[in-house]
């Protein structure tokens, strides 16, 4: 394996979205060399190429050039296809490289991959991630990171130029585990509040003042601030996580309760509720739309 990272190690970036191209263009922002690759939107691809970053065609190409690659990417399946497939990542991976996966996965498929690069002298690690598209923008994200010691020590510095808050939580796929266990949290609150404000809405309750005496107690949290900000001002931008990725998380989060024999009845009821709404045609829509679509 490379030493511990430098801005000498050349970086890739794949999965320039709302939370990716703000991180990449920090990663730049700090001295790294950076190649990225574009998807259906050329926008964001454009502005890191005006920041200093060289695009490529494909993920074999950025592994070629590359020490280490960073995904930040909706499922599973896409990582294990840019990593696998005839142009993925391990067909052009130059001993040493490292992966580093910042999307929401199941941490028995991030296990696998683990396995099958270390057999080609490469490395993975699991590094999802906490707040927003703004955190990402200014570099402060949370950072949940599973992997070896020696791979956290090389991505750290790399690591840091994108967060504020950055753990290491153990070996790798712990950081999956931990983000599915948050995100079934966070979704099922999320429907839970929906629930609370269609309630309140047919009692006749006051929207502002029942958002007033929730946040100002004990629950009180930014998570149900951005939930509010739909039923009280239409704005459901505030928490940009989509219906459709939050089904997917509540589902992996399904199958890892499921392997452990857990009982999660609150989640499950959760994952229940918001597949009918992506099978509503909603899915595309943000967290706080289910005040309205519930």
């Amino acid at each position: 394996m490379s030493q511990s990272a430098t801005k000498s190690e050349r970086v890739g970036f794949i999965g320039l979205g709302a939370m990716g191209v703000g991180m990449a263009s920090n990663v730049l922002k700090n001295g790294y060399s950076l190649s990225v690759m574009a998807n259906s939107r050329r926008e964001p691809v454009d502005r890191l190429i005006s920041e200093g970053a060289v695009e490529v065609s494909t993920p074999k190409e950025m592994a070629q050039q590359s020490d280490i690659v960073i995904l930040c990417v909706t499922t599973s399946e896409v990582v294990e296809q840019l990593i696998n497939g005839e142009d993925g990542l391990l067909a052009g991976a130059n001993d040493g490289l490292l992966i580093i996966d910042c999307g929401t996965s199941l941490p028995t498929s991030t296990i696998a991959l683990g396995e099958k690069l270390r057999a080609a002298n490469c490395s993975i690690m699991d590094v999802p991630l906490g707040r927003s598209s703004a955190a990402a923008e200014s570099g402060t994200l949370n950072m949940m990171a599973g992997g070896s010691d020696e791979d956290f020590n090389r991505a750290k510095p790399l690591l840091e130029t994108m967060s504020e808050n950055l753990f290491h939580l153990g070996p790798l796929g712990t950081g999956h585990k931990i983000k599915l266990l948050n995100n079934a949290c966070s979704v099922s609150m999320a429907i839970m509040l929906a629930e609370v404000v269609q309630t309140a809405q047919a009692a006749d309750i006051d929207m502002k003042l029942l958002a007033d005496v929730m946040t100002s107690g004990p629950l009180g949290s930014d998570f149900m601030a951005w939930m509010f900000e739909g039923p009280l001002n239409n704005d459901e931008t505030k928490l940009q996580f989509s219906i459709k990725n939050a089904a997917k998380d509540i589902g992996y989060f399904d199958e890892l309760a499921s392997a452990l024999s857990q009982n999660a009845s609150v989640p499950n009821a959760a994952k229940n509720t918001i597949n009918k709404m992506v099978e509503k045609g909603v899915g595309e829509d943000f967290l706080p739309a289910l005040c309205r679509h519930l």
